[in-house]
């Protein structure tokens, strides 16, 4: 079957260069006419299988080439599968909710806070939330996947926000809460201060990036003791409002420094360790230890708060010393301010010792009225108002910047807080040591990168599910008004039962706030049960894909053959994102991991190593970059760029050298497609076993490169190297076919006697190309079917109906000893190549001889290096001497002659005539078999004797029934040219 559309029901001729944009729609029509990719992902479940699953991308904005990056990885791998013989699972998925899509709308609406949400309302805000997800939809089916020629499931993809979907979450939440695993608690937490909700710790990790800070040393004062201090070090000056307590490890020694302090002489506490280096850093000239006391000794030690007038509340209550061994002399003084509120450590240490815990601060990041003075500000605006205020009292001891890593909210990018709230946690803590045991059965590539992944699991805190956001898959849980005994919902049809009432909605908006929240559930033990008012972590959502996808619970046969997926494929920063949400749920809900192999894609950026961003205006958008160079010259160049894992500095201009070699493909193809019309080949009537034994050396070297490619690339795709399988399909292309193989070729298919060798050449040929496309359809999916369809089912109709039907080429034998003899010979001519340009002589011009010194393998090549290096002969042996020109490289010498012998003269520049009225000759468009009439006309005596001495080879060559010498008819296409600083106007016509 041929492509149809453009070229009508006509086979597609080969004419021109490529031009991807031109191939890739009219691949995009054959596939669609023919239902190809339908037929490509058919999933028979009784076949080898090999299941994926597709990491949702969040439908909140327009796809980039940091996207392309990694889609083209899942392509390439899925369809590596499909040529296996395997029957390939590919459902697509969309991430639907969370936080990435309300900030779009709150930027819309101009919105700030929750309480602007609500005025906006609820029910407007949700629904706006869903039309945003459809706009961008569109885009990411069109630019993210179809016009990358990524053949996911679309019709039948999974989005998060379904109601069939998002019970899944309440199924996890519902068999942890079954488990003894899910627990309310009261801790402190992550929270971004502007989306108003907290985060989990894989939510954090996500957010880091490198910020200048405060860091102040500031004196609290002794109680008791009018110039006695507690020196402490801290980067967050907000936190002292809420400070409890002073920390100092029990093992340390302390020293009580007297120091003469602005005029005044004071006693400072400070680690005995860090006494000298901090009295160079606060300046201190006069200084003396006056004695040392263990930490332990200091425990029960009473200060006064120091901003006691400032925060009355602090003043009432006593505030003393406390062991701790988490305090270091690393960084600070050896005394840690405690704050519980603020602070995982400083909350621990105060539900130990009975510390009141105080928060002044609410979850918009304002203080309240426990922060007295401070009431109604912005933490990080009451950062410099305490410095000033220490200051003033004279208890600022230093003060300073530091920079240093610190969290900012994944998609907003502001600054976090820690705080004490209350919220719902899964004890990740009781599973962690069996999710390690599963996470070690996994394969993870690049092993290098496994370390990450199981630090971050082996370190596991409980997953804080809990967000008091809106567009989210709900948290299921009711509270009783009467009693505050809880009731988990684990399923739409659960919830239905249970309510005694429901908002007129259908399911979608059922379980969507604000409708859930309308349900009105009574029980014979309880006449109000009110759900807690929150949505649940977005990455619970994408991280039930494993069970939702496919609606497991109500397919389990499907579902038991997918599970778990044998392999799953994000970007670095998702080994503490969806591939641990992913690990987490499924080990809630079953106990085992949810997928098999794991490959850990790095990150782009620009060409000058600077992170993509639209604030600086160097993202790459998908939409522009498919729709100027095509999809697969994007895809080739990504792929073979860097390895999977590496980072990419990504370069626009670099795509077009990807055009070129794609370009060098076609060429080949039309190479092939022009002399085997020319003879009329057919794969059937020339097969290759039929014709192998009349094949020559070269044409057995061919097979043998093409077996070892096959072969590679297989092991490398295993291994998941995509950069060096890609890497090794595009250098037989290139290097093997195009600029070996086909220059070895052309003597023998100009030839028009019916040769044996040149018939064989011609199976070889064809059966190259046709394996070396359906490995490459892995890659470059588009010009591979066309050429396929325009070449392969040109000459051989039982082909498969598509090179995406077709099965991998089973890797044959190689011959290593003929590469071997090969590759030397290409070496040696191109050393060859380098002591003919020391001595000025072309390569189109002829030499006498060439001699080789050091070639292992001379006399299996020796006609094929006189052919390729342009010599009457080639001998083995030494020269030297004036007459000769030497190079020598890798332990071979080889010898050109100085100068172009004077015999030699006339037929070199007939090669400079033949090269010039083929140039003429493709002017015309003319096709390889037309005859043609060539005149040329020239004072140049050399150029006279060159094409009366040569004029057969001329001839030959051109295709010419005439030559003569001097002006040609009206008619002919004239041009004027210089040959070795002679003039010669050349008139050709066609016969």
């Amino acid at each position: 079957m041929f492509l149809r559309g453009v070229y009508g029901d006509q086979p597609v001729k080969l004419s021109g260069a490529y031009n991807p944009l031109k191939v890739e729609e009219e691949v995009r029509k054959f596939w669609d006419e023919n239902r190809v990719e339908e037929k490509w992902r058919a999933f028979d479940p009784g076949k080898k299988t090999f299941t994926f699953l597709e990491g949702p991308p969040t439908t909140n904005g327009m796809p980039h080439v940091g996207h392309v990056r990694g889609r083209t990885y899942k392509d390439v791998v899925l369809r590596f599968w499909r040529l296996q013989g395997y029957s390939v699972w590919a459902q697509g998925g969309w991430d639907m909710q969370g936080l990435p899509v309300e900030l779009e709308i709150e930027q819309k609406f101009g919105l700030k806070t929750k309480k602007d949400i609500e005025r906006l309302g609820l029910e407007k805000f949700s629904r706006e939330c869903n039309a945003l997800d459809d706009y961008y939809l569109q885009f990411w089916e069109e630019w993210g996947t179809r016009r990358l020629g990524l053949w996911l499931d679309l019709k039948n993809a999974y989005q998060t926000r379904r109601p069939y979907y998002l019970e899944y979450t309440w199924r996890v939440v519902k068999r942890a809460y079954e488990r003894g695993l899910l627990a309310e608690d009261y801790r402190v937490l992550w929270f971004c201060p502007r989306c108003e909700t907290s985060l989990s710790d894989h939510e954090v990790d996500l957010g880091y990036a490198e910020r200048e800070d405060p860091s102040i040393y500031v004196k609290f004062r002794v109680e008791g003791a009018e110039d006695e201090y507690l020196v402490v070090w801290t980067t967050t000056p907000w936190t002292i409002v809420d400070n409890e307590a002073v920390a100092v490890n029990p093992n340390f020694n302390y020293a009580k420094v007297e120091v003469l302090w602005r005029g005044r002489r004071e006693r400072w506490w400070l680690a005995e360790g860090l006494v000298q280096q901090l009295m160079q850093l606060f300046g201190v000239k006069e200084w003396r230890i006056l004695e040392v006391k263990k930490g332990s000794d200091l425990a029960g030690l009473r200060y006064v708060h120091p901003l006691a007038e400032e925060v009355p509340e602090r003043a009432a209550r006593a505030h003393q010393v406390y062991p701790a061994d988490f305090v270091t002399l690393e960084q600070g003084t050896g005394l840690v301010h405690i704050a519980p509120g603020h602070g995982p450590e400083d909350f621990e240490l105060a539900q130990r010792h009975g510390i009141n815990v105080t928060n002044s601060v609410e979850i918009n990041g304002v203080y309240n009225s426990l922060g007295g003075k401070y009431a109604g500000m912005y933490v990080f605006d009451v950062d410099k108002k305490v410095v000033e205020d220490l200051e003033a009292k004279g208890l600022l001891v230093y003060k300073a910047t530091i920079r240093h890593e610190y969290p900012h909210c994944w998609r907003c990018g502001t600054k976090l807080i820690l705080r004490a709230d209350r919220q719902w946690f899964i004890r990740i803590s009781k599973i962690r040591g069996d999710m390690y045991e599963e996470l070690r059965r996994v394969r993870v590539y690049p092993e290098k990168l496994r370390d990450r992944f199981d630090v971050f699991v082996q370190n596991a805190r409980d997953w804080n599910i809990s967000r008091s956001r809106v567009w989210g898959s709900p948290l299921p849980i009711w509270r009783c008004q009467k009693d505050g005994r809880i009731l988990v919902v684990g399923s739409i049809e659960e919830l239905k039962r249970l309510a005694k009432s429901l908002p007129p909605v259908d399911d979608f908006w059922l379980v969507h706030r604000p409708w859930i929240d309308q349900v009105v559930i009574e029980t014979p033990d309880c006449d109000k049960w009110v759900r807690e008012p929150y949505v649940m972590d977005v990455w619970l959502d994408s991280g039930v894909a494993w069970i939702a996808a496919v609606d497991g619970e109500r397919n389990r046969d499907l579902w038991s053959r997918l599970y778990p997926y044998d392999w799953v494929t994000e970007a670095i920063d998702q080994t503490r994102g969806w591939f641990y949400s992913l690990l987490a749920s499924s080990m809630v809900y079953t106990g085992r991991a949810p997928y098999k192999a794991v490959l850990i894609t790095g990150h782009i950026v620009d060409k000058y190593g600077q992170k993509m961003s639209k604030s600086k205006g160097n993202v790459v958008w998908a939409k522009d970059l498919l729709s100027k160079y095509g999809a697969d010259p994007v895809r080739l160049y990504l792929l073979t760029k860097a390895a999977p894992w590496e980072t990419l500095s990504f370069d626009v201009d670099e795509v077009k050298g990807a055009v070129s070699q794609l370009n060098i493909l076609w060429n080949v193809v039309k190479f092939a497609d022009t002399y085997m019309e020319l003879d009329g080949f057919s794969a059937d009537r020339y097969k290759l076993e039929d014709w192998l034994g009349k094949a020559l050396d070269e044409d057995r070297w061919l097979l043998s490169e093409l077996n070892k490619m096959a072969a590679d690339v297989k092991k490398y795709m295993e291994s998941f190297e995509l950069h060096n399988a890609a890497k090794a399909w595009l250098d037989f292309v290139v290097e093997t076919l195009s600029h070996r193989y086909i220059r070895l070729l052309r003597r023998r298919v100009w030839s028009e006697e019916p040769r044996e060798d040149k018939y064989a050449a011609y199976a070889v040929l064809f059966h190259a190309i046709k394996a070396a496309l359906v490995v490459g359809s892995m890659f470059v999916p588009h010009v591979a079917e066309y050429l396929w369809q325009s070449f392969v089912k040109k000459y051989d109709a039982a082909a498969p109906e598509s090179v995406h039907l077709a099965q991998y080429p089973e890797p044959g034998p190689v011959d290593e000893e003929l590469l071997a003899a090969y590759e030397e010979l290409f070496d040696v001519f191109s050393i060859v190549a380098e002591a003919r340009n020391k001595a000025g002589i072309k390569l189109r011009w002829p030499v006498s001889r060439v001699v080789v010194n050091g070639a292992r393998r001379l006399d299996k090549y020796a006609s094929l290096l006189a052919y390729l290096a342009n010599a009457k002969s080639v001998e083995a042996g030494d020269c030297g001497g004036d007459d000769y020109v030497r190079h020598e490289e890798r332990g071979v010498a080889v010898c050109v002659p100085a100068k172009l012998e004077p015999e030699l003269y006339y037929e070199a520049l007939a090669r400079e005539l033949v090269r010039r009225i083929q140039v003429m000759r493709k002017e015309m468009n003319l096709a390889v078999n037309d005859d043609v009439e060539v005149y040329v006309e020239t004072d140049d005596e050399g150029l006279k004797k060159a094409v009366e001495s040569q004029g057969k080879y001329i001839s030959g060559e051109v295709r010419a029934v005439k030559l003569a010498l001097g002006a040609g008819p009206q008619d002919s296409y004239v041009k004027e040219w210089e040959i070795e600083e002679a003039k010669a106007k050349i008139y050709v016509r066609r016969a």
